[in-house]
């Protein structure tokens, strides 16, 4: 008689996934923070006044440089502007929604860690 293993993998309506990943993440993983990662992408997105509003800062960032770097004509007012201190706003927009995706890759690899194992060598 052969002795076969269970599967390392279990079938669901999204997929196959490894079975002990899946044991142990209906074990412990709180799916509402998914939804954290939702209000919290939100509210940084919003603190820095939407995705619009921090493309527009970029180019508006790039066209001072332009000038600076370049020697191109004025595109911006210069009137209550300073490159430095556009660029210092930017960098902290862009270290808080680091963090925020930094804080989504964590809650997130549970879930990549659901991948199956079909024992397939390369």
């Amino acid at each position: 008689m052969i002795d076969i293993p269970p599967a390392s993998f279990r079938g669901t309506p999204y997929g196959e996934v490894d079975a002990a990943a899946l044991d142990q993440l209906r074990e412990g993983f709180d799916t509402s923070q998914l939804l954290h990662l939702v209000d919290g992408l939100d509210a940084c997105l919003a603190e820095m006044g939407g995705v619009i509003a921090l493309r527009d800062s970029l180019l508006r960032l790039h066209a001072m440089a332009l000038t600076l770097v370049e020697g191109t004509a004025l595109s911006v007012p210069t009137e209550n502007a300073c490159v430095w201190a556009e660029a210092e706003a930017l960098q902290l927009d862009l270290e808080a929604l680091a963090r925020w995706a930094r804080c989504a890759q964590l809650c997130l690899n549970p879930l990549v860690k659901l991948v199956p194992d079909h024992g397939c060598e390369g």
